[in-house]
Formats: structure tokens, sequence, C-alpha cells
């Protein structure tokens, strides 16, 4: 059974949180501290901190957090702020963590804010806003479905977390969790900034990594180079554009960060087999 609650204030958590989801419209200031199960946190108006395990987080529009069952936290809240916050049961977790593993042992989630990088998970989250916006009927009836769906999403994403971090070649724990946090700050970045010039030296400032570590740990991980991953996000922005805009090649080239009309259409080519034209044509 999973419970919906909409607050306009400070949550009391009185009741156990427990595959709930909790809608909240801050119209004032507000800071609340609990403990809590696994908790996706996520912001589609405003910014939230959060305090956890020590650290300082702050999350903006269009971000989620994902917190482990048993964290300590803090959430202040600016006025304004709409979040959405799905508690998951320890039950539930596991129940999924087995099928997709096959293990039976508690799972722990890698804490980091998301951005861009799984998009599945933010389509669902954005169709549970709309719902609890605009039709409550239809939310009763398809909030189970989609809160299992996320669940889902969530536990097989970190799953592959946990796989990418076994396959590191690194011995210490906590440098092998805080390099792959970066690598996957990296997929959020190039999936914000893909329009834009992006070259190996502006990502490796931006993340804070050197030239070297993010391109051999990004491959590691992703099986693709930072570059190969980019050219893959505009070809994917750039299909999208061909089949449901009416924009000219020419503006949809520049809309995907391909600097002239050539570059585009030979890439595009090179990797689909068929020109931007011929694309669209066969559609």
């Amino acid at each position: 059974m999973i419970t919906f609650e909409e607050v306009n204030s400070a949550p009391t958590f009185s009741k156990q949180l427990e595959n709930k989801i909790l809608f909240s419209n801050h119209s004032y200031e507000t800071s609340v501290s609990y403990q809590s199960t696994y908790t996706i946190k996520y912001v589609f108006e405003g910014l939230k901190h959060y305090n956890y395990n020590n650290q300082d987080v702050e999350v903006s529009k269009g971000e989620y957090l994902i917190l482990n069952n048993g964290s300590q936290i803090t959430t202040n809240v600016i006025r304004g702020t709409k979040g959405l916050s799905l508690f998951l049961s320890p039950r539930l977790i596991e129940e999924i963590y087995c099928f997709y593993s096959g293990n039976r042992s508690p799972i722990r989630f890698l804490e980091i804010v998301h951005g861009r990088s799984n998009h599945k998970i933010k389509t669902l989250l954005n169709q549970l806003v709309d719902l609890c916006n605009n039709d409550q009927v239809i939310l009763e009836q398809q909030k189970e479905d989609v809160f299992i769906q996320i669940s889902e999403l969530i536990v097989e994403e970190q799953v592959a977390f946990n796989e990418s971090f076994n396959n590191l070649k690194i011995t210490k724990h906590d440098t092998k969790r805080a390099l792959l946090k970066s690598i996957i700050k990296a997929n959020d970045y190039i999936q914000d900034h893909f329009k834009d010039p992006i070259t190996l030296d502006i990502m490796s400032r931006d993340i804070g990594l050197s030239k070297y570590y993010l391109h051999r740990l990004f491959k590691e991980i992703n099986g693709l180079t930072p570059l190969q991953y980019l050219t893959k996000i505009r070809l994917e922005n750039a299909k999208n554009k061909l089949q449901y805009s009416k924009d000219s090649i020419f503006e949809i080239a520049i809309a995907c960060g391909f600097d002239t009309i050539s570059y585009f259409s030979n890439t595009f080519k090179r990797h689909t087999g068929l020109s931007p034209s011929q694309f669209r044509e066969n559609l």
C-alpha cells in the first residue's frame, strides 16, 4: 500500500515513513530533522539544503538526491520551494535488489545528487508531480504502479553503480566511491551542456579531475570516452528533433552542439548510416 500526503509546511514525521509519497509546497522557510528509510528527494521548484552523514548538499530544481535507510537527515527549505519525497521500505528494496542481483544482503545506495543522467527516473518523477498538481483521482489509481517503477529503476541503477565500483582498479574504498561520484557528475555535466562547446580540458576543470583520470575512468565505467558519450547525447537529441520538430537541419545541428551542418551531417551518417535528411524522410 502506497500512501500519499500533501504538506504546505514542515512535516512532523510522527509516523513511520515507508512506501509513502510526500508532496511538499513550502510556504515559508523551515528546517526539519528525522531518521528516514531509503529516500528519494526530488526538487521541482526552488532549492533545498540537506545535511546527512556530516555532508552538506544542495539540491536545485530538476535534481534528485538518494539517501540510505537509517540516514539522519536535516532539511533546510527556502520559501516557495516545492518537492517530492519518496520513502521506500527496506523490505521493498530488498525484494527488488534480490530480483536484480540474486543478493539478499542490504543494499547501500550511492548517496549523490542526480541531474539528468537517468531520463526514465526523471520522467516518472515528473509524471508524479503532474498528477499531484492536476489530477488526484488518476494519482490515486496510478501512484502504486509509478512508485514501483521508480523503485525498480533506482535499484537497477544502484546495481550498475556497484558493478562499476567493483571494477575500478583502485584499492581504497573511499577513493573509489569519490571517483565514481565524479564520473556520475560528469555524465550529468554532459547531459546539461551538450549544446555548448565542450572539451576535455573544460570538463576536467569543472568536474575536478585530471584529464587522464577523467578520460580513463569515464571509459572504464561507461564504455565510452567523455567525447564519445558527448557525441552520443548530441545525436540522440538530434534524432528526437528530426522526428518531432519541423526545424531545419541547420537549426537542429546548432541546437545540438554541432559547429557546422557538414560536421553534423558527416557525424550523423557515420553513426546511423543515413544523412539527417534521409533519417527524417524514413520516419
